[in-house]
């Protein structure tokens, strides 16, 4: 299944899935109990702009995902990660790990790490076939990878799976740019969000 990014605007997408995860299920996923709808909703609508979501869709609908957030300072790349209940044993959750590694090292980051409850078994298994080293803390796993630098081969592997953000980013701007140009040449209004990336 095609794992691509998932634009800010499609971002509710994301928050439609998070949501139809069971309690059981958030708390996995976000370290904590009682996680409500309007928690979700709120979490979403402040993700950073730099924030990356990978998404994999059936149709308009977002089954499994992760969402990376790089540390400038650090160089250190966090992913979280959510799949579908009835999508686990397609092993869409390593290909998504392993995308955001791809993405993480094309981006700079040194390290990728994931926090996760240390009963998360499922989570924990992944990150060590990922090649991750798990450190277990009271309550909680965090597991580690070293990324060498990027290369030929994870720039291809990115532009393959669609997730080349960069080229998409300033295809956005150009697009949006052509759209001033335009309404101008018609003395009609700018279209919506102006020429901001």
């Amino acid at each position: 299944m095609l794992i691509r990014r998932l634009p800010r605007p499609d971002r509710p997408r994301y928050a439609r899935h998070l949501k139809r995860l069971s309690e059981e299920d958030r708390r996995r996923r976000f370290g904590r109990a009682g996680i409500e709808d309007g928690w979700i909703d709120a979490h979403v609508a402040g993700l950073s702009e730099d924030d990356l979501i990978l998404a994999a869709c059936r149709g308009d609908e977002v089954i499994a995902a992760a969402h990376l957030a790089l540390d400038p300072t650090s160089f250190i790349a966090e992913v979280g990660l959510s799949v579908d209940e009835d999508q686990r044993a397609g092993g869409l959750g390593a290909d998504l790990l392993r995308q955001a590694a791809v993405f993480a090292r094309n981006r700079g980051a040194g390290q990728l790490m994931t926090l996760c409850l240390s009963d998360n078994r499922a989570m924990v298994a992944l990150a060590r076939r990922a090649g991750m080293a798990v450190a277990f803390h009271p309550g909680e796993a965090e597991a580690r990878l070293e990324l060498d630098p990027p290369d030929a081969l994870t720039l291809g592997q990115e532009m393959s799976t669609g997730l080349f953000a960069v080229f998409e980013d300033w295809a956005g701007l150009i697009e949006r740019y052509h759209g001033l140009i335009a309404a101008a040449a018609q003395g009609a209004a700018p279209p919506p969000g102006g020429a901001k990336g």
